[in-house]
């Protein structure tokens, strides 16, 4: 189990991209991990021959063996790369560990064959796909061999699969009308000319009908069908990663403060940015102001954890993604929201770049595009803070000498109680009311 991050002690291992016996390249991808609902592929170490699965899914401490490869080389130490013992490590490279960008040296050449025609059909080794055109494939049952790539490269995409799966069954063969009983004067005719009568089928003997009971009264409402396809593997993996938070933030003292937050004033300024885009940056701005809201309690004190890293809660087919971003207040808003929409369509995808995959010290969780007015988000551990933001809508509001109306958006801080106190989240509050409008 590779360490894909500093705080990373273990990880679960979500489903193998490849099976025993298939042969693998340095680089192509071989399985895929989940570490804090995030999603990531682990790359091969070496070119040679999957001949063992040690662990097929589930937790794995970080440094455990996944997997054995018998490398393509004439020993075993070809799976490594040590390097030169005299030279110092790379720059960037601590302790000397191979880094995303280490090569492994190849085997030796192979003499030359001629190359056999191009042939149609299965294939051995493992097929080049996207993540998600495998896994798409791998719920619905399909063989990757049997799809003809269009993506880049020979790359299976996402396309290839759902155009595979559009594509009717093949119509079974139809059996040919069982032969008619001979009549009897067909029968005396046969006999005649000395030919043996065909074998007449027996009429099929009457069903017994069964007693009519009086019709039951109808439901008032059909009831909808019960899906009993199972859970696939990454959805499984999904919820597992939020049952482990989740029972952990159970155990956290945390209240939560609400404030309705007038947005007139931003809507002017915004000038085509998403809600997301302008929230993140003044729920961020606000946080730099109230720094204790960004400390982590390690049991026995509150630790400071430096600038906002915002995990941004995402809805994807898989379940709940969490790609974060670092330091938004400072980001230019214009490039911010082309991230936030690019990472939120790739966490969708099942893929999350490394550079959105860091440690969060607070989450903001936006269910307003799914009518909801307002919600009570759950603290992740580490983290001391999260903000829940509901719909966004013209209501009612007091102004001097009657009732107008105001854009308005309900947010609600919830805070780890050991880090802040109900006067620092309503401070945020009132720090972010400021800010918008």
């Amino acid at each position: 189990m590779p360490k894909m991050s500093m705080t990373m002690t273990e990880g679960e291992l979500s489903h193998w991209a490849i099976a025993v016996g298939d042969e693998i390249g340095s680089g192509d991808v071989i399985c895929e991990v989940l570490t804090d609902k995030v999603d990531m592929e682990v790359e091969s170490p070496a070119t040679g021959t999957l001949v063992e699965i040690v662990v097929e899914s589930g937790m794995v401490p970080v440094g455990e063996p996944i997997g054995w490869i018998e490398a393509d080389g004439d020993s075993f130490t070809d799976l490594l790369d040590f390097g030169d013992p005299a030279e110092p490590a790379a720059a960037g490279d601590e302790l000397g560990s191979e880094g995303a960008d280490a090569v492994v040296p190849d085997p030796e050449p192979a003499p030359t064959v001629p190359a056999a025609p191009a042939q149609t059909g299965a294939t051995t080794g493992p097929v080049a796909a996207v993540p998600r055109a495998r896994a798409l494939a791998a719920e619905a049952g399909l063989d990757l061999r049997s799809l003809t790539p269009t993506g880049p490269g020979g790359v299976v995409s996402i396309g290839d699969v759902q155009t595979a799966l559009a594509q009717p069954a093949a119509p079974a063969a139809v059996a040919p009308p069982p032969a008619k009983p001979l009549t009897p004067p067909q029968r005396k005719r046969a006999a005649a000319q000395g030919q043996a009568p065909a074998p007449t089928r027996p009429a099929p003997s009457p069903l017994p009908v069964p007693p009519v009971d009086p019709p039951a009264p109808a439901p008032l409402a059909a009831a909808a069908p019960v899906s009993t396809a199972p859970v696939s593997a990454k959805v499984a993996a999904v919820r597992r990663a939020v049952a482990r938070k989740m029972t952990e933030s159970a155990a956290i003292p945390q209240f939560t403060v609400w404030r309705d937050l007038h947005l007139d004033v931003a809507d002017t300024h915004r000038d085509g940015l998403s809600w997301t885009t302008v929230l993140l940056q003044s729920y961020a701005r606000a946080l730099l102001q109230v720094p204790r809201l960004l400390d982590r309690w390690d049991g026995e004190n509150a630790v400071p954890t430096g600038a906002p890293v915002v995990a941004l809660a995402v809805d994807t087919p898989g379940g709940l993604m969490v790609p974060t971003f670092s330091s938004p207040e400072s980001a230019n808003p214009r490039r911010l929201d082309e991230d936030l929409r690019a990472v939120a369509r790739a966490a969708r995808d099942g893929k999350v770049d490394a550079a959105h995959q860091g440690v969060a010290n607070s989450s903001l969780s936006n269910l307003g595009g799914l009518g909801v007015d307002r919600f009570q988000a759950l603290i992740t551990p580490p983290q001391g803070s999260v903000l829940a933001l509901g719909s966004i809508s013209r209501r009612p509001v007091a102004v001097p000498g009657g009732i107008g109306t105001a854009l308005v958006v309900t947010a609600g801080l919830t805070v780890d109680h050991r880090v802040g106190d109900g006067a620092d989240g309503a401070r945020l509050l009132a720090l972010m009311a400021d800010d918008l409008g």
